[in-house]
């Protein structure tokens, strides 16, 4: 958190090192409380309230200032949110800068990868704040959010060495009882191949469906579909065949079509996916994007058919639009689905 005494200058000009090393303190304290957090609802809550605190008015969400609150006044007693609310973003935002500087694993689908994906998708979705201090913060989150996320996904899919079988010991007691440690012996050689052969699954299911040719949401060659439409459906459609959130290959291949690659702001594009946008939103889990539009506006829209949510005007090109597709109906197809064993 080197950057906590910059940060403090959002809050005001004038900072002493008592408010520098309260907040410092409370963000720690979240950070570890946090990073805690099994409930995927709940982690994905409060990545949706950490970027609300961050973009827009800087005053947060009522849940997340009485959090921040109590972390802060065990330094600080005399702090209310209600009159420094833009402490709370602060102290969040460096609580989650904190979470996402550490170490990334293989699994794919702890709950740091669920808050760097909501994250991600949230912060990537707002616009940029004319104010320059808060939108450095905002900044900071998104890219260790996305770092995370993308050295994440490809961390889950690396292939690992598998072990030779250790050595078979069997016994035979006085009393003729035998005993033997076989399955021991093979356990962490079958586990290797098992992980293996999942993500050669998951390559050839994702593989195959781009080799398809063929929507099989609309049901028509992608000749026949516009370029907007044609990447946001693939985004949603490969997706489907993900056992971790998206890497960089996914991506790539979602966007092999794009040519044009024309910019839209959501009004303009659920205008070019015309009749589509229903069939579109019928493959999404309604009561999720519904709760947490901000974490997926694009599905939303695609539901909804409305283009109320935070960003919406901001003009995105196609590719744009895919990418974010992917990302959404990726993080949503594990929550709703929960993470395939590797």
């Amino acid at each position: 958190m080197e950057n906590f005494a910059a940060h403090m200058r959002v809050c005001s000009v004038s900072v002493t090192d008592d408010d520098v090393n309260s907040r410092r303190s409370a963000a720690t304290s979240l950070a570890s409380s946090w990073v805690k957090e099994r409930n995927v609802e709940k982690i994905i809550s409060r990545a949706s309230d950490v970027a609300g605190a961050l973009g827009g008015d800087g005053v947060p969400p009522e849940t997340l200032g009485s959090e921040v609150q109590a972390a802060i006044q065990k330094k600080s007693s005399s702090y209310l949110h209600k009159e420094r609310p833009l402490d709370v973003s602060v102290c969040a935002g460096m609580a989650m800068v904190s979470m996402l500087g550490t170490n990334v694993g293989s699994g794919g689908w702890s709950t740091t990868d669920v808050y760097a994906a909501a994250l991600w998708s949230s912060l990537a979705f707002q616009p940029a704040l004319e104010a320059t201090r808060r939108e450095s913060l905002r900044c900071e989150v998104l890219k260790a959010a996305a770092d995370w996320s993308s050295k994440g996904a490809e961390a889950a899919r690396e292939r690992g060495a598998v072990p030779d079988p250790s050595i078979a010991k069997i016994t035979i007691s006085a009393e003729s009882e035998i005993t033997y440690n076989t399955v021991e012996s093979m356990a962490k050689t079958v586990e290797a191949l098992r992980r293996n052969a999942a993500l050669d699954r998951e390559e050839l299911d994702f593989l195959w469906w781009a080799q398809a040719g063929r929507s099989r949401l609309l049901k028509r060659l992608p000749s026949a579909i516009n370029e907007p439409t044609r990447v946001v459906t693939a985004g949603i459609e490969g997706s489907k065949m993900l056992r971790r959130l998206p890497c960089e290959v996914h991506r790539e291949i979602v966007l092999r079509t794009v040519e044009d690659d024309p910019e839209l702001d959501l009004v303009e594009l659920l205008a070019a996916l015309e009749d589509d946008r229903e069939k579109l939103g019928s493959a999404v889990d309604k009561n999720w994007v519904a709760d947490h539009p901000s974490v997926f506006p694009l599905l939303h829209a695609l539901v909804t058919g409305e283009a109320d949510v935070v960003g919406a005007a901001v003009k995105r090109r196609a590719s744009e639009w895919g990418e974010r597709a992917l990302l959404e109906a990726g993080l949503l197809n594990l929550i709703l689905n929960g993470p395939a064993k590797l």
